[in-house]
């Protein structure tokens, strides 16, 4: 039912697009605040409307970047994507502010869940990925890349209604914030105010920190293989508690996702082994050594979490294993961030005092069995002294027989030692001088010139198959940070500018050109008019085969329908050819 104009009341200003119908402020973040809203074109549906800040809304650029996430968000239609009911621009006295209307989600994020209620079970774990994977399908398919996947984009509708006991499920996940969202192959940098730290700085890497793909962290290409590493160090924060690469500064994040090894989430937590080389998998630093895409990510996510048991928390010998009581690491805890920062950076960082949570101790508290074992192995250090002066005590001396011996003969008598002579001390031995190895990107000559204001040198060069271009730096062993004595070389892996063409047969040409392109080539087909569903049997030069990236791999759709046979001609009886024959 549609309201009335004389129902269309409100404050001046409070009605959008003749539509909506302003309610109570809902939060404030870096760029806009959200409002609850009424639809009054749809009878009880309440939405949630964003509004750009008035003082951002004068430059036309910062609006028309605004609006471009209700312009990719609109193009996925699934029941794991938030949903998009509208967007416009609103004259306010003169202010031209734009507006995107979107559901009302009742909450909380999943960075929220966490950390009220601590990490997420393996079972609770599969199921909330299991939505995310199942809308990154659908973003994928449309040709949108997210960008932005973290846990403060994905939201758990309605999990802090659920009845107590009941696991977290799929239909509760809602991915949002489509603001960096962007077609595959283009790359996360800008300088306009909505993503950078001002519209005069210069082009930088935006995104989060905490979860961002190594290619975005270099100011490469994104594709969509880029959403599946960030889904993978999500669902690691989600089974630890903790980001995959916990550093003293965002730059320090990015580096590690760049060089560092993918984490290993049963190290943290030994109930999570099954979620191992899934995670790892999806972490992979070279794109195509991940899942190849959404739907094959989320097949080994559900054959993971149908052989969870209740055992998983435990370890082979149906004990709790130690290392939940390791307090090795420095604790960490959450920085707070705004609803959209100006940097849209967000990583953990260590915390000087430990902090108890939810009635929880911190990690860094010696608790339980750790602290039983602490305390004796403390007392027996102690107590080495007393047991050594008193376990064996010295026996009082008694009277002995007394007894002559006769003199040996002289022969015999023993040899006396020389005389001990002062040995010098040696000499001090000069400490070499130690470099710090520098964080090594762009071409081996680059890497060379970093080097050796470090005062390090060049060591071995490996060249393998990648999908970046040909001479960029991949690797470095040592890793940076790193110390080394000065004048010790640094071996690199470098991209050798060809990689191999994936198998993509019994693909959709969606999928087949996305993994095409994340292996570093240019999708074509061999049939025009081709819809994004259509299969595709095979490519042209074949799987397996190395070429140069940056060239174009066609590929050979299948028919939609089977071409018509063509009749044979046959000639009638009693023709003129019958008649020349006989």
């Amino acid at each position: 039912m549609t309201a009335s104009p004389a129902e269309r009341t409100g404050p001046p200003g409070s009605l959008l697009d003749n539509r909506y119908l302003l309610g109570e402020l809902l939060g404030v973040g870096g760029s806009a605040s959200v409002f609850a809203a009424d639809d009054l074109t749809a009878s009880g549906r309440r939405v949630a409307v964003k509004l750009l800040h008035p003082e951002l809304c004068a430059d036309s650029e910062t609006r028309v970047v605004f609006l471009r996430e209700a312009e990719q968000a609109r193009r996925i239609d699934h029941p794991n994507v938030v949903r998009v009911h509208g967007a416009g621009l609103h004259d306010a006295a003169g202010v031209v502010m734009p507006w995107i209307a979107l559901d009302l989600l009742a909450g909380p994020t999943l960075r929220e869940w966490v950390d009220s209620t601590g990490r997420l079970s393996p079972r609770d774990a599969a199921a909330v990925f299991d939505g995310v994977l199942s809308g990154l399908v659908a973003a994928h398919a449309a040709g949108i890349v997210h960008r932005d996947l973290s846990p403060q984009n994905i939201v758990l509708d309605g999990a802090e209604d659920r009845v107590q006991g009941r696991a977290l499920s799929a239909d509760m996940v809602r991915i949002v914030d489509f603001g960096l969202a962007d077609v595959t192959g283009h790359a996360t940098v800008g300088t306009d105010v909505l993503l950078a730290a001002s519209s005069t700085a210069p082009a930088r890497v935006v995104g989060n920190a905490a979860f961002m793909s190594p290619e975005q962290a270099q100011g490469l290409p994104v594709r969509t293989v880029s959403d599946l590493y960030q889904a993978g160090a999500v669902l690691y924060y989600a089974l630890t508690g903790t980001p995959p690469f916990v550093r003293d500064s965002a730059e320090q994040v990015l580096q590690a996702h760049v060089v560092a090894p993918p984490p290993v989430p049963s190290v943290r937590e030994s109930g999570t082994r099954a979620f191992d080389r899934i995670v790892t998998r999806a972490m992979a630093k070279t794109p195509a050594h991940r899942y190849r895409d959404a739907a094959a990510f989320r097949a080994d996510l559900a054959e993971a979490a149908a052989g969870l048991t209740e055992a998983d928390a435990l370890d082979d010998s149906g004990t709790l294993d130690i290392r939940a009581f390791d307090t090795g690491d420095a604790p960490t805890r959450l920085l707070p961030d705004p609803a959209v920062s100006a940097a849209r950076l967000d990583f953990l960082a260590p915390v000087e005092t430990p902090e108890v949570e939810a009635g929880r101790p911190a990690r860094s508290a010696v608790t339980g069995p750790a602290a039983l074992l602490t305390g004796v192995v403390v007392i027996v250090i102690a107590t080495v002294g007393v047991l050594a002066a008193t376990a064996n005590p010295a026996p009082a001396p008694t009277a002995r027989p007394t007894i002559t011996a006769a003199p040996p003969p002289p022969d015999s008598l023993p040899t006396p030692d020389p005389p001990l002579q002062a040995v010098p001390d040696p000499l001090p031995q000069p400490v070499p001088a130690q470099a710090t190895v520098p964080t090594l990107h762009g071409t081996a000559a680059d890497a060379e010139a970093a080097l050796r204001a470090a005062g390090l040198a060049l060591g071995a060069l490996t060249r393998v198959e990648s999908p970046e271009p040909a001479g960029r730096v991949l690797a470095q062993l040592p890793v940076a940070g790193a110390s080394l004595p000065s004048g010790s070389t640094v071996d690199l892996t470098l991209a050798s500018g060809s990689n191999t063409v994936p198998p993509i047969a019994g693909m959709s040409v969606a999928a087949a050109t996305a993994l095409l392109e994340s292996a570093g080539f240019f999708a074509a087909t061999d049939r025009v008019g081709a819809t994004a569903a259509t299969t595709v049997i095979g490519t042209q030069p074949p799987a397996g085969t190395v070429l140069r990236i940056g060239v174009s791999v066609t590929m050979t759709l299948a028919l939609d329908e089977p071409p018509a046979p063509t009749p044979t001609p046959t000639t009638p009886p009693g023709s003129g050819d019958e008649e020349r024959s006989s």
